[in-house]
């Protein structure tokens, strides 16, 4: 990480975050993910947007954090993918309900996942689970409660 490996930037960040046994500190996982963002990682961006969007270990900028997370999305990482679609299935994250717009992002972290080409760490299963769930909703017309 030291040497400039935007990989191993976003192991040391995620292990900052509490993974792999490390204490956890957010303030230096921000800063790890943060520089492998400037280097234009996926993932890195995708930490970051993360941590800056719901305020975890840095203050809270949901605007910044929220196009971080699209672009991430927008280069193939799935958990970013999911969060998109999720909170347009809800109408949070600052974006509006919008089923059509749920749809394509839910259905892209899917896919991904299955295809093996997500440009991230993979999703949780609860996760995976969630987006089948409310893809199976928004399908049959139906809606998730709140």
């Amino acid at each position: 990480a030291e040497a400039g490996d935007p990989e191993a930037m976003c192991h040391l960040s995620e292990w900052y975050f509490g993974m792999n046994g490390l204490h956890r500190d957010m303030k230096q996982a921000y800063v790890w993910c943060s520089r492998a963002a400037a280097l234009n990682s996926v993932r890195g961006m995708a930490d970051k947007g993360f941590q800056l969007h719901f305020g975890a270990g840095v203050d809270k900028d949901e605007v910044t954090g929220a196009a971080l997370l699209g672009i991430a999305a927008g280069r193939d990482h799935a958990f970013s993918c999911y969060i998109l679609g999720t909170h347009s299935y809800k109408g949070t994250l600052g974006l509006p309900k919008d089923h059509k717009f749920a749809k394509y992002w839910l259905s892209k972290a899917l896919e991904l996942i299955q295809d093996g080409e997500d440009n991230g760490r993979g999703m949780a299963i609860d996760d995976i689970e969630a987006c089948e769930r409310m893809l199976k909703e928004l399908e049959g017309g139906t809606e998730m409660p709140p």
